[in-house]
């Protein structure tokens, strides 16, 4: 006969051309997978992890175990054993470990907690538990996770006579391990201490978290988490790095960050240190085989990095690396999220929203093309542990979803960038900017502002894509068709930024400064074309100006590297009158200037006098 049949107790018989197998390993017992007999078996070479026969064979298996689970276990004992190399690791250990993990006389898993997670991190309540994938799903342990559990190396394990009912030796063949695959050589620099991370993490949820609330507080600042007896799975490591590296650049000098020593052989730079190190680790684990939320979160920080290092090479390739990873997981697509256990869901819409966001912000200002669209339901705010935190940004993703495909195709400046912009399509557009993410009120400081001047900002855009298609002039225009309207969005802007906190307004890095910029940069050149007109709204203008240049000389604690380009493009606009009644302009830092005033023509006039 060709067919094999199995027995309780995995033995199998096969047809005379086929060895006859009388036992199943203990592994390929615990798994249900089928043995091929051999020390060691095909399925635990494959695996990675021991083959041993050391249990009496029972008649009836546990029920109900995943083999996923059963694997986890085992690489987990295997774990634990080499992290001690002086303990003993005989047949009888490993014995010892499955019983702790299945009980002895019961094969019925450990129960699990309902702590919530967001990346497969170690429930600190009950260290012992295995760990878990997905945002707050505790169940069996999904294979794309193993990549996050480090892979053993024979050669530093303790050898013994016992051990060689493990690893028999091939007279035929060099001896090798099949414990594992042979490992690169291993790094001479050691990993960052878990400690140094906590510091960073606490500043992001202090200041960043508004913006980027994808990241669980829960288990991010859980003090056992950053323990040193605490082992990191790879994946968390390169995550905390990256989130740690993204989180000192975007707040760049705004806020005193904690001071480290610096570690030998690395950089002396923390962000530096950080983006080198998750960047390593990554090479060193099959990340794109075995994604993860995590893997998704892990390349957006790498793009946060490199964005508001303004490398926008990188930025934009980890960016579309962030989304490929969601689309892998099917985080685009509604009917896969409602399959999801809801609060794992929840969390991936935060996600996926966030990418969103970032791509049509970052697409528009590099002139790039969107990938992502609305395609599912936003998160729920008042289900979330911030309600107000939530709205905002719901509110934020409202904005943003307001800004088409045609927007980013025109400002793009595509070959049909003529026959989609009409008069119609732009007040359609500027009205859409100005009836979505109107509840304001019961939303964070920092989030207020990101909406806020992200309107103005694209309120600007969508008046320079009028004027290049010919639908702006100075005469007969009103509303948003009118040259002046740059005018009224500054002084709104201006508005939003003298009443904000600093602190919140720093916080949200590059692309705040870059949105003001692009602001100013067009107030400038409406300036200069009315340069000859002397009404109170030019003169407003002027001081709109000023007012914008000076917030941009002390952005994140230094002058902006936006501001001198602006200066030499202003030229003599900042030497105009402005009317009297005005507050005097302080001089920018980072100038030497003074205010004149000189009474006259009942007019005060003030001139600042710039010097690089």
């Amino acid at each position: 006969m060709a067919a094999t049949a199995e027995n309780d107790s995995g033995e199998s018989a096969s047809g005379s051309t086929q060895k006859s197998l009388k036992r199943a390993c203990d592994c390929c017992r615990k798994r249900k997978v089928r043995c091929d007999g051999e020390s060691p078996c095909g399925p635990c070479r494959k695996a990675t992890i021991r083959c041993a026969y050391l249990q009496a064979p029972k008649k009836k298996g546990p029920k109900g175990l995943r083999s996923a689970r059963v694997l986890h276990a085992l690489r987990k004992i295997d774990q634990s054993a080499s992290l001690t190399p002086d303990g003993p690791l005989s047949p009888g250990a490993l014995h010892d470990g499955l019983n702790q993990w299945y009980g002895s006389s019961s094969s019925s898993p450990i129960p699990l907690s309902n702590h919530s997670t967001i990346d497969g991190a170690m429930p600190t309540s009950t260290p012992a538990e295995p760990l878990t994938t997905g945002y707050g799903y505790y169940g069996p342990p999904e294979p794309q996770s193993y990549a996050m559990i480090p892979q053993m190396d024979r050669r530093v394990l303790p050898l013994d006579q016992s051990m060689s009912q493990l690893w028999p030796s091939q007279p035929s063949q060099p001896q090798q391990s099949y414990y594992a695959p042979p490992l690169r050589p291993q790094p001479t620099v050691p990993r960052i201490p878990n400690q140094r991370f906590l510091p960073y993490v606490q500043l992001f949820f202090e200041h960043l978290y508004f913006i980027m609330p994808v990241v669980d507080e829960q288990i991010y600042l859980d003090p056992y988490m950053y323990n040193s007896t605490n082992y990191m799975p790879p994946e968390t490591y390169a995550f905390l790095c990256a989130l740690c590296a993204a989180t000192v650049v975007q707040l760049d000098a705004a806020i005193a960050v904690p001071e480290m020593e610096p570690l030998p052989g690395r950089p002396t730079s923390a962000a530096d240190m950080f983006i080198e190190e998750c960047l390593k680790v990554r090479q060193e684990i099959d990340y794109i085989g075995n994604s993860t939320t995590v893997t998704v979160m892990t390349s957006f920080f790498i793009f946060a990095y490199y964005g508001n290092k303004e490398s926008s090479d990188k930025a934009w390739h980890f960016l579309q690396e962030a989304i490929s990873f969601a689309e892998n997981l099917e985080m685009d697509d509604e009917n896969s999220m409602l399959k999801l256990d809801p609060l794992e869901a929840q969390w991936r819409r935060r996600l996926y929203w966030l990418l969103f966001i970032t791509e049509r912000a970052y697409s528009i200002q590099r002139r790039k093309n969107c990938r992502l669209h609305p395609t599912i339901e936003l998160p729920l705010a008042f289900e979330s542990e911030d309600p107000r935190l939530l709205n905002g940004f719901v509110n934020l993703a409202h904005l943003f979803s307001a800004i088409d495909d045609n927007f980013v195709s025109i400002w793009k400046g595509s070959a049909r960038r003529k026959a989609l912009c009409s008069e119609p399509w732009l007040a359609e557009t500027q009205r859409s900017l100005d009836t979505v993410a109107l509840s304001l009120a019961e939303i964070t400081e920092t989030t207020r502002i990101d909406i806020s001047v992200s309107r103005e900002w694209l309120h600007i855009l969508a008046w320079q894509m009028g004027v290049s298609n010919g639908l702006v002039c100075d005469k007969g225009q009103t509303g948003t068709g009118r040259l002046d309207y740059p005018i009224e969005v500054a002084r709104r802007t201006v508005d939003i930024a003298e009443r904000a906190n600093p602190l919140a307004l720093d916080s949200h890095g590059i692309g705040m400064e870059q949105k003001l910029s692009d602001i100013a940069g067009c107030l400038a050149d409406v300036l200069h074309v009315s340069s000859g007109d002397t009404s109170d709204t030019f003169l407003h203008g002027r001081q709109y100006l000023h007012l914008m240049l000076n917030k941009l000389s002390m952005m994140r604690g230094k002058e902006s590297r936006y501001l001198r380009p602006l200066v030499a493009k202003a030229g003599g606009i900042l030497d105009s009158q402005v009317p009297r009644g005005m507050p005097a302009l302080p001089a920018p830092a980072g100038f030497e200037g003074k205010v004149e005033e000189m009474e006259g023509n009942g007019r005060v006039d003030r001139r600042l006098q710039w010097a690089a």
